[in-house]
């Protein structure tokens, strides 16, 4: 009706319908710019919401599952699924900002302005303009269209590039510590493969780590791209590693090396800086003060420094593990009390991040790697790796 009237008023609506069509544009370039181009975790409302959205359909869904399994088939389409969602997302919004656009400047009504919006984002040129400031839009539009989704594409390439690269990694790791994985599963077949418990290359797997770690900071997404198997899962694989090297320091009766302190230290700070980027999506800010390899390594080396944190593990557990060790032939240390304390003080550095991202995640319910949002029709229970259940752990 308004639009139909005359005077200042139909003036007034068209050049307010063309200042919300450039702010609208404005805000997808924004979003679509920092989602897929800046290198840094960037937080748009736009990009907040449809993750949003997507999980919580995703996880409706879950919770009707019958078993683990079946609910890890359908968590793993989250991730691709809200990528595609930003694509479609982001196009619709820049064609309704241009049809905007296309109604403010005049000349036009709704229908026609959606067309031509359409015509100009798909370079199909249906919809000719006319007025000069009509084409200079149309020909923006034509170059938005092409230039998001060749971005898209390159975005798509990156995202698989880094998943490739880390999936690789934690297939190889799985040889040493089961599947699911555990840290002292991966301590006994260390032992078993090579006569030594320490036989790891720690140089390589920090390398990994890091590599992880920037670009699961840099593209959040990542984190909700599963693992090929439904026994294997990033955040209990790097856990595990983690696991295994605590244990080494702690309670192996074998000379230390200084590059497990370092490893500790990456190992703490890429859980501690995914998970609040994690925290970050879901509204809690990104705040990474304080977060430095350099402090973790401070507190790791200090050894008389009392247990602060939570390990994530109780005693019984460590007794528990401490057993099977023993069993399969692995040289502990006689002083358990102290060995215990040692393995407490270095998991805390670590585990309740991993346990925070295990549980959001809904990663294989591994040992010691926390507890799992509860589910409609199952319990979720502890799946344990082969050696582990050959030794009988895990059936009480």
């Amino acid at each position: 009706m308004l639009a139909a009237a005359g005077g200042w008023e139909h003036v007034a609506w068209r050049l307010g319908t063309l200042a919300l069509g450039v702010w609208l544009l404005w805000a997808a370039i924004r979003a679509s710019v920092g989602m897929m181009l800046v290198p840094r975790p960037t937080y748009t409302r736009l990009s907040l919401v449809v993750e949003l959205v997507a999980k919580r359909v995703f996880r409706s869904f879950a919770r009707r599952s019958r078993n683990y399994f079946a609910l890890d088939r359908l968590l793993a389409a989250q991730g691709p699924a809200t990528v595609l969602f930003l694509l479609a997302l982001f196009l619709a919004i820049f064609v309704l900002a241009f049809a905007l656009v296309f109604y403010g400047i005049g000349g036009s009504d709704w229908l026609e302005a959606f067309a031509r919006a359409g015509s100009g984002m798909t370079t199909l040129g249906f919809e000719p303009a006319k007025k000069p400031l009509a084409v200079f839009f149309m020909f923006l539009a034509a170059f938005m269209g092409s230039t998001i989704i060749a971005v898209f594409i390159g975005f798509l390439l990156t995202l698989y590039t880094a998943y490739t690269a880390r999936e690789a990694g934690v297939s190889e790791l799985s040889l040493l510590t089961g599947e699911p994985a555990w840290g002292p599963e991966m301590v006994v077949r260390t032992q078993r493969i090579s006569d030594r418990p320490d036989s790891v290359s720690i140089g390589k797997w920090i390398s990994w780590m890091c590599a992880m770690r920037v670009n699961q900071y840099v593209y959040p997404l990542l984190n909700h791209f599963r693992s090929p198997l439904p026994e294997r899962h990033w955040v209990t694989s790097l856990l595990a590693i983690l696991d295994a090297v605590s244990i080494r320091l702690a309670a192996i009766d074998l000379p230390s090396d200084p590059s497990f302190v370092r490893f500790l230290a990456e190992g703490a700070d890429t859980m501690h800086m995914l998970r609040r980027g994690e925290s970050a999506r879901r509204g809690s800010g990104d705040d990474t003060e304080g977060v430095t390899a350099w402090r973790f390594e401070s507190e790791i080396l200090s050894t008389d420094a009392p247990v602060s944190g939570d390990p994530c593990v109780t005693r019984g557990e460590w007794d528990e593990a401490m057993k099977f060790l023993a069993e399969s032939g692995v040289p502990l240390k006689a002083d358990r009390e102290t060995a215990w304390r040692t393995f407490a003080r270095l998991r805390a550095q670590y585990a309740p991040p991993a346990c925070f991202l295990a549980g959001v995640l809904f990663a294989v319910p591994a040992p010691w790697s926390g507890s799992r949002p509860p589910m409609k029709h199952f319990t979720v229970r502890t799946i344990w790796p082969q050696l582990a259940r050959k030794a009988g752990l895990g059936k009480c």
